[in-house]
């Protein structure tokens, strides 16, 4: 299916009525802050899951799912997923290595948030998302980067002037270019390297091809 941006898959507190393989485009978790404000706590793209809660036992989430960049994504009901679990183990065991994908990184993150300067969380967001969109066009803007890291807009503004500078990237209305990748990647911290080798050792598309591949029959 069609994923358009601002799409909510499913709603924070509400009964998940559907679970999603993204194969292309972008889109965030959410969480409700003290102030009433959304934060950002997960990046999710292609090779991603929507829909954890379900394999685990649970019909509901604290979390908003929203589409931030358009693409595609394979969905399958609730009860028919919970149905497929058991029939296709194979599938089942790919989340539960997914999940666990999903717990060190967001792990490493509080590590990150704590200890690392916004330029270096920016650059490792900046990487995260390209990977997930294979493509050096980013359609995010600068608003959207301060709530996913949970820093003023004119802080992000600052930090992404300054790698503008030095020619890492090209911000235009309502986009960004990455220009140099090996640059962005020598100004991110480790967590990025970390983050980026325990999803790549735990799914891949060798794993996931086959059970992923039963779903669309």
């Amino acid at each position: 299916m069609v994923l358009k941006r601002r799409q909510v898959l499913h709603e924070r507190n509400l009964p998940i009525a559907h679970a999603y393989f993204i194969e292309r485009g972008l889109a965030s978790l959410l969480a409700r802050s003290g102030d009433q404000s959304m934060l950002e706590v997960g990046t999710l793209g292609h090779m991603d899951f929507v829909g954890i809660p379900l394999v685990l036992g649970s019909a509901r989430t604290p979390y908003r799912c929203v589409v931030q960049v358009p693409g595609e994504a394979l969905r399958i009901t609730a009860e028919d997923l919970r149905r497929v679990l058991s029939g296709i183990p194979s599938l089942h065991h790919l989340l539960l290595r997914y999940i666990q994908v999903r717990t060190v990184q967001s792990t490493q993150l509080v590590v990150c948030n704590t200890r690392h300067t916004l330029k270096q969380r920016l650059a490792r967001w900046l990487l995260f998302a390209q990977d997930r969109i294979h493509g050096n066009e980013l359609p995010l803007t600068h608003q959207f980067l301060g709530r996913a890291l949970g820093v003023r807009r004119a802080g992000v503004t600052t930090a992404m002037g300054r790698m503008e500078e030095t020619g890492l990237l090209h911000r235009g209305r309502g986009r960004i270019v990455i220009l140099d990748r090996a640059g962005l990647e020598a100004e991110a911290c480790d967590c990025y390297r970390t983050l980026r080798a325990e999803h790549g050792r735990l799914v891949c598309d060798e794993v996931a091809a086959p059970p992923l591949a039963a779903l669309r029959q």
